[in-house]
């Protein structure tokens, strides 16, 4: 029988090897992803054994709501079974035990983001629903006006609560610092349209915008020249593009249109 539990910092290694099978991260990046926030997060895992045949990262945020209310919220992350174990119930269990964990130290709602379109239809026979939608577009790179300042995660916090309006998720300090050391770093692009926040990734040539906010694809332009990208690909606000989950723990009512852009995948 499969034993359910809150990992050890023990089970790092055993954890690793898992994270590798099923998402291809180097050792490197999975270790450095435990360094920089093993304090802030909660990790669970399905023991077969003395070793975890499934996890997932419970990491912290919170659900933000039309009204400006902040409620505690966590984001599931790197939620994975090995191979050998799947197709058994594993994973719907362990969402389970730790959902009721979450809810007994008083986290409102769970989140994720799903690694594949056909996984949304499992996490929704377990009780997820679609919530946070957004839209992406290319923009090819172009120089022109436009002010550019690398932020830290407590500027770009700021400045990210500043733009949005309605319902969305927002993250602590920790999580930001990740994305702005893990990624190519957190800015603000201010042109003659409007002063934005991005959070961006460069991948061969290419700029991942991450967030854009607000939307302005000159903004985007003018980051990805200034990297020496070719184009950038954006994630921002609007639009009707399935992209996040949510589910309530407890009887609370759950966003029916909210954002989630500034997804750590």
């Amino acid at each position: 029988m499969n034993r359910f539990a809150q990992a050890q910092k023990s089970d790092l290694p055993a954890l690793t090897a898992l994270w590798q099978t099923c998402f291809g991260d180097t050792a490197a990046q999975i270790e450095a992803f435990w360094r920089a926030l093993w304090p802030h997060i909660r990790v669970f895992a399905a023991y077969d054994g003395n070793a975890p045949a499934a996890m997932l990262c419970a990491l912290p945020a919170a659900l933000v709501d039309e009204a400006g209310e902040s409620f505690p919220a966590a984001y599931l992350y790197a939620v994975c079974t090995a191979p050998q174990h799947r197709c058994r119930g594993l994973c719907a269990g362990l969402m389970a035990y730790s959902e009721d964990c979450l809810k007994k130290d008083g986290v409102r709602f769970s989140t994720l983001v799903p690694s594949g379109a056909e996984l949304f239809g499992f996490y929704q026979k377990i009780g997820y629903k679609t919530a946070f939608f957004n839209r992406s577009y290319f923009v090819p790179a172009e120089k022109g006006k436009a002010k550019i300042t690398r932020l830290n995660a407590d500027g770009y916090r700021n400045l990210r609560q500043m733009q949005l309006y309605g319902a969305f998720l927002s993250y602590p300090l920790p999580l930001l610092q990740w994305q702005a050391d893990a990624g190519t770093g957190l800015f603000r692009v201010e042109t003659d349209e409007a002063v934005c926040c991005v959070a961006a990734e460069l991948s061969d040539g290419r700029l991942i915008c991450k967030e854009l906010l607000p939307d302005c694809p000159e903004a985007a332009a003018r980051l990805a020249a200034h990297l020496g990208c070719r184009d950038a690909l954006v994630r921002t606000d609007g639009g009707e593009t399935p992209f996040g989950m949510v589910k309530p723990l407890g009887g609370f009512a759950a966003p029916q249109n909210a954002y989630l852009g500034l997804a750590f995948d």
